[in-house]
């Protein structure tokens, strides 16, 4: 009877270490994917600003100046952009920084940073 018991906890501590296992595998499989993404987006903001720079003559400070200035925005310089309330332009109603339209008038409404996701 102990055996068999036995054998029950050591299915149950199995299937437990496989479901572990699992997991760790697709949580190492979503931080490459991130990882991926954040350097291809690198890869696109220095291409961005060498065009601006080569051809808009765009200096680093500019550069520095206006991320300094877009990361206060929100009220808070923490190398951060956290889109608040977005005011309707028809009615002045506030939104939800995602909001396509205007819960209160059904307005179009532009996001307040469109690259946001």
């Amino acid at each position: 009877m102990w055996d068999f018991f036995q054998e029950i906890q050591l299915n149950d501590l199995r299937k437990r270490q496989s479901d572990v296992e699992s997991a760790t595998r697709g949580a190492r499989f979503d931080r490459e994917s991130v990882e991926h993404r954040l350097e291809k987006l690198e890869l696109v903001c220095q291409s961005l600003y060498e065009i601006l720079r080569e051809k808009g003559g765009v200096s680093d400070e500019e550069l520095r100046r206006k991320v300094r200035e877009i990361d206060a925005r929100d009220g808070s310089a923490d190398q951060r952009m956290a889109p608040g309330p977005v005011t309707c332009p028809k009615c002045g109603a506030a939104t939800t920084a995602g909001a396509l339209n205007c819960p209160q008038c059904g307005a179009t409404v532009a996001p307040k940073y469109p690259f946001a996701p």
